[in-house]
């Protein structure tokens, strides 16, 4: 066996705290500009894996990690709503509830949090996010059907104090504080981070109502390490999050609107705009398009490894998560409480000169309530659920040479899941799932690197929160006996030298048993959460490149084509991104730098994911309140156009201590209400004997428009 054949291996001995319980992969970030990760560059895993730095989170003005991950190589993070802003991360064209979300390799965020999670997750004392994409990117986190998203807590390496305070258009302001402290004898090592932002709503087109709402973020993250002796390390993260949405009615505050409820409601949703034209000016009472969530976010983290006098070594990892959200949705009050408590045992250790095993057991439990006066009065039943899973998984990294890297890996769970209000059987979903995985990592040459993928996921739907909050008016139903699989495959050919890195990706996913909404299951259209008959298939391709042209400068590029089945597309609330282009430049000189971006997403035809049959106007010619022929006017545009936005950011060093930087997201102000369509409009069957249904999410393209900000940093 030649010498550096040993390397792979000693590199997973050496493997970094913040991944020993996910990946035994060390990720290693190679510098561009600035020391800026160059696009099309993967980190020196097994699995494809791209990083952003925390340089990259300060270039992007990332305030929460919805913003540090949007337009990432196949990411997109989808909004599903102008009033309440749900944010859905999408892997690889999976839906959101696909995508893992770990904090230092742990999983810590269920389906209930990733709608209003991701941005209440501030970015201060985030060291690096990584994103590793397809079939088994999680050892711990078989849900994981679209891939993951590890946040990296920053570490302390010295001790040192960094402040940022920035403010611009629309409200924004952001304090972010950072601190990091080391032991003289590097024993105990500490971190600390807050972060306060917040931003008005934003109405492009005057009518009163906003299509993007008020928000306001507050996170006070604490990491502690103690190494106990040689062989033991202990440690410890705490973080707490709070962040509260209003949305809706533009110039009156939470409470007030809230209150206007007790004024009645108006006869019929056409009166909700002047001449019931959702382009005109709001005209109802203010609680009728009213909403507002609060959500509060504890975590706990307890890590303990121990390295064994026979080189293995043993990792204990214990989690909770306390997450809560308190919320009106017009006239709807809902409250819910997810607690999840996590916990994984493993043993690793390198078996001869071309093999490192991994054996673990691990378990989540996963309880959640919820409660309202709206549904208590109406006799509807809520969307609690308990669900559990117990896990033990196998995995070894192979490295005949140097070259090649094979980690194959296996999992068997058994899973239980109880919808506690919805029916008498309890553990509606009791089932073993085996799921088998298998990366390569080839290296051709020096610079040329191929990586493969395949493999099987699953994921337990929990709760019909994952469509519609669990807030519909006639209640909704649960028909779910199976868990959703997944057969995955990847391939990804990389490009690496001195100045320019390149990665062509493809991937292509088939999910069995998708769980979606149809409301002709249940009787008289009752919405019903139900596993698709047919599979769901979609294939993503994309192409990132990045070069160092000199003197500092570096330019970044990728094109991505999501393409998806169309049983597939049926089922999506809000139309996902089909093609996009995204092109950087950034220059780094002795005390200046500045870096662009021109994003540009594909036209699409929105009638493929259900969009028609949607109109701006309802003339209730007759006032009986009900939809009669011809009543539905002005439809919506079904052809959605291809749009593009701009941002720039110029950064100077004062001195040592201190610098400022200028910025603007969205250049040219292109809002989609501002420049064409509303996201608000009627829909509904003439003839019926109902009124038309009003809703909030005819979206395609951006709802905010442009934000020039200032900001000064200093590091201490």
């Amino acid at each position: 066996m030649p010498r550096k054949a040993l390397i792979p291996l000693l590199t997973a001995l050496a493997v970094t705290p913040e991944l020993a319980a996910e990946e035994l992969d060390t990720v290693q970030v190679h510098g561009g500009a600035g020391g800026e990760h160059r696009a099309g560059e993967q980190a020196a895993t097994i699995q494809q894996t791209e990083v952003i730095t925390a340089e990259r989170l300060r270039r992007k003005q990332a305030n929460t990690l919805a913003d540090a991950v949007e337009n990432e190589p196949g990411v997109h993070v989808n909004n599903e709503c102008s009033m309440c802003a749900i944010k859905r991360v999408m892997l690889n064209g999976l839906k959101g509830e696909h995508t893992t979300i770990l904090v230092d390799g742990v999983p810590m965020h269920s389906v209930v949090s990733s709608y209003y999670g991701m941005d209440a997750v501030t970015a201060a004392g985030i060291e690096r996010v990584e994103i590793a994409r397809g079939a088994g990117a999680s050892l711990i986190a078989p849900e994981a059907i679209g891939g993951t998203i590890n946040v990296i807590t920053k570490r302390a390496e010295r001790d040192g104090v960094s402040v940022d305070l920035s403010g611009g258009e629309h409200g924004y302001r952001r304090v972010s504080l950072e601190g990091t402290a080391v032991a003289d004898d590097g024993a105990t090592r500490a971190t600390i981070a807050g972060q306060f932002d917040e931003q008005d709503r934003f109405d492009a087109d005057d009518n009163g109502v906003a299509e993007n709402p008020a928000r306001d973020n507050r996170s006070l993250t604490t990491h502690l390490a103690r190494d106990l002796d040689a062989n033991d390390t202990v440690e410890l993260r705490v973080a707490s999050f709070r962040s509260t949405t209003l949305g809706g009615p533009t110039g009156i505050s939470e409470m007030a609107g809230i209150r206007t409820e007790a004024d009645g409601a108006s006869d019929s949703s056409a009166d909700y705009f002047a001449g019931g034209d959702v382009r005109r000016e709001w005209t109802g009472q203010p609680w009728e398009t009213l909403e507002t969530i609060d959500t509060q976010r504890d975590e706990y983290t307890l890590r303990w490894r121990h390295d064994l006098a026979d080189g293995g070594r043993i990792i204990a990892t214990g989690s909770r998560v306390d997450h809560t959200q308190d919320s009106f949705y017009e006239g709807f009050d809902y409250a819910n409480d997810d607690t999840t408590h996590f916990g994984d045992l493993r043993w690793e250790r390198a078996l001869g000169l071309e093999h490192f095993l991994t054996v673990g057991l691990d378990h989540t439990d996963e309880r959640m309530t919820s409660e309202s006066d709206f549904m208590d009065r109406n006799d509807i039943a809520g969307d609690a659920f308990d669900h559990r899973d117990t896990g033990l998984y196998l995995q070894d990294i192979w490295t005949p040479t140097a070259d090649l890297e094979v980690k194959l890996a296996a999992r068997l769970d058994r899973i239980r899941t109880d919808w506690t209000e919805k029916t008498a059987e309890g553990d509606e979903i009791d089932t073993e799932v085996f799921a088998p995985r298998a990366h390569v990592r080839w290296r051709h040459t020096d610079h040329w690197t191929s990586r493969f993928g395949a493999g099987r996921g699953y994921r337990a739907p929990l709760t019909f929160f994952e469509s519609e909050h669990g807030i519909l008016e006639e209640g909704f139903d649960i028909d779910i006996d199976k868990v959703e699989t997944s057969q995955s495959a990847s391939y990804a050919l990389s490009y690496r030298d001195e100045t320019r890195a390149a990665t062509l990706s493809l991937a292509h996913t088939r999910v069995e048993d998708l769980a979606y909404i149809d409301s002709a299951v249940g009787g008289g259209g009752r919405p019903t959460l139900v596993n698709s008959d047919d599979p769901a298939r979609v294939t993503t391709a994309d192409l990132s490149a990045g070069a160092q042209l000199g003197a500092g400068w570096r330019v970044d590029g990728s094109l991505a084509h999501f393409a998806y089945g169309d049983d597939y597309k049926e089922t999506f609330a809000v139309a996902p991104v089909e093609d996009r282009l995204r092109l950087e430049t950034a220059w780094q000189g002795s005390a200046w730098s500045f870096n662009g971006s021109l994003n540009v997403v594909g036209e699409r035809d929105l009638t493929d994911y259900g969009y028609g049959g949607r109109y701006n106007r309802w003339d209730d010619a007759n006032d009986n309140g009900e939809v009669d022929e011809g009543e539905l006017r002005d439809p919506k545009e079904t052809d959605a156009p291809a749009w593009f936005t701009i941002d720039l950011r110029l950064a100077r060093e004062l001195d040592e201590t201190f610098s400022a930087y200028l910025g603007v997201n969205n250049l040219f102000d292109y809002t989609q209400a501002g420049d064409e369509e509303t996201p608000l409009f009627y829909e509904g069957e003439a003839g019926s004997g109902e009124e038309a249904a009003f809703d909030v999410a005819h979206i395609y393209a951006p709802l905010r428009g442009r934000v020039v900000y200032a900001g000064l940093r200093a590091e201490f």
